[in-house]
């Protein structure tokens, strides 16, 4: 307001300024002014001598306002004395009375308030929704490039390593950017209480397009996708997202798509679940979750070629598989000394062709451990049956052959343990050293309780699989990444004979 008040001033002395000298060159050198010209001059003058007297008012109260406005700063930014003990306590009464400082405090939060709406309704120009809830669109471009030395079954995305043959190559280089992702998030209206959301994220690893070129291109694919309600102590979600059992992976820009330990420890798979949380608040910093959750086990194995999708083993069972989490946290989600203790358990009805049924199972652990501002330890680990639709097993559920009494062909439901842990190291808030080993082991009995077929593949053979990788990450700007990674693999069959394989990686990223 001051600055119109300035702009308003200054037009006007303009304005004088330039009517008097027309008025007097008028007067010196027209023959003759009318009486209808010096009624309507004299007019303009009273007109303008109004705006500058309404200027001056103006100003004169925006000076009260400000000066106000600064006794009531100072009197809420004032520290508070002790009184001596010789002073009476109507005299160590504060000055400013309790109403009118609650009064102030109210108005300012009021305006935090009205701002904040204002930045989010600017935000939401920038996203157009039909709803015109806020919507929000994030992201990671990332490019990666890649050197594998040793024999891997995914050249992008290695998982195994497999022997070497005559007619494969040793050393491999490529690079490509299907493991670039989009996001869409939204918050929708309440409900009952609780505020909406929805997001869903997308990649460029859904296959390769068949094309006589650009081998390197990738197909989007939906990656993950959510929506539910929060209540402050509640949450209903639905989603296509990684079991409850097992919320956390290693840190790695070589492996997006897949997120890192990936057949080496890490239960990741993403299908469709329901869960609900609900949160106890122990302490003003601290809380006990627990979590419960539907979930439709998705086939073991690598993504079948069939064109019509077909029920797994656990769909067919007619029931969902069942999962439940509890869960202790310290901190807030996201911060540096964050703690995090989980305990989790998975069911699942498996029916085969036959006729014959089984059980799978899991038990699990996670942690997260900040051991100093830099230092943090975090993992997973479990033990279970029949788990390659979660991961586990290196994607195996069960071990096929023949029934070393009888010779008829049959299967034995794979038990499996393994986990991951990584150390991460945060040099400054720009720079940080993560560190993590994988290890998926299949138990050798079940292998050995069957006469296993001459031609069996690669896949059933896989007794163990382990993994380690060491990354730097730095992020000179807030939105920029730079990452080398190295990353070991070696895979056991049930020979005991191996096979390994090295993977130097450089990626390069830009968050939006």
């Amino acid at each position: 307001m001051i600055a119109r008040s300035s702009i308003r001033l200054t037009a006007l002395t303009f304005a004088l300024s330039t009517l008097i000298p027309v008025v007097v060159r008028a007067q010196t050198t027209a023959p003759a002014v009318t009486p209808a010209q010096l009624q309507s001059l004299a007019s303009r003058l009273v007109a303008a001598e109004d705006r500058l007297k309404q200027s001056e008012q103006e100003m004169e109260r925006l000076r009260e306002q400000i000066n106000e406005m600064r006794g009531e700063l100072s009197a809420l930014n004032a520290p508070t004395s002790a009184p001596s003990p010789n002073t009476p306590p109507e005299a160590a009464a504060p000055v400013v009375a309790e109403g009118s400082s609650s009064s102030s405090n109210t108005d300012i939060k009021e305006q935090i308030s009205v701002i904040q709406s204002q930045i989010e309704q600017h935000e939401q120009v920038k996203v157009e929704s039909e709803s015109r809830y806020p919507v929000r669109l994030n992201g990671l471009i990332l490019f990666n490039a890649f050197s594998n030395h040793g024999v891997v079954d995914n050249f992008d995305q290695p998982v195994v390593a497999l022997p070497q043959t005559y007619d494969t190559p040793s050393r491999t280089f490529g690079a490509n950017f299907r493991q670039t992702i989009i996001g869409i998030q939204a918050s929708g209206p309440h409900l009952a209480g609780a505020s909406s959301y929805a997001e869903v994220n997308m990649d460029f690893y859904g296959g390769i397009p068949y094309s006589n070129y650009g081998s390197s291109g990738g197909i989007v694919r939906m990656r993950t996708a959510s929506a539910g309600l929060l209540w402050s102590r509640d949450t209903v979600e639905v989603g296509f997202v990684a079991p409850l059992i097992s919320p956390l992976s290693p840190t790695s820009y070589a492996s997006v798509a897949e997120p890192a330990m990936s057949g080496a420890g890490n239960l990741w798979v993403w299908a469709p679940q329901l869960r609900y949380q609900h949160r106890f608040d122990t302490s003003s910093h601290s809380n006990l979750s627990w979590e419960f959750g539907l979930w439709d086990p998705p086939p073991s194995g690598y993504s079948n070629t069939n064109i019509n999708r077909t029920p797994s083993a656990g769909e067919r069972s007619g029931q969902p598989a069942y999962e439940s989490r509890i869960s202790w946290n310290r901190g807030e989600q996201n911060a540096h000394d964050h703690l995090q203790l989980g305990l989790g358990g998975y069911y699942s009805r498996l029916a085969y062709s036959g006729g014959r049924n089984g059980d799978s199972y899991a038990i699990t652990g996670d942690w997260k451990i900040p051991l100093s501002q830099r230092l943090e330890l975090s993992g997973e680990a479990y033990r279970g049956r029949a788990i390659g639709g979660l991961g586990g097993g290196t994607y195996k559920n069960v071990v096929s052959g023949n029934d070393p009494v009888t010779g008829a062909a049959t299967f034995r439901l794979l038990n499996d343990a393994g986990g991951w842990t990584q150390a991460k190291l945060r040099f400054t808030n720009v720079f940080e050293v993560n560190g993590v080993f994988g290890l998926d082991n299949g138990f050798a009995r079940d292998f050995h309780s069957l006469v296993l077929p001459s031609d069996a593949n690669a896949t059933q053979l896989y007794a163990r699989n382990q993994m380690w990788s060491a990354n730097l990450i730095y992020t000179p700007k807030t939105y920029l990444i730079l990452s080398p990674e190295f990353r070991h693999i070696r895979t056991f069959n049930v020979n005991s004979s191996s096979s390994s394989a090295d993977i130097f990686t450089l990626s390069l990223g830009y968050r939006f």
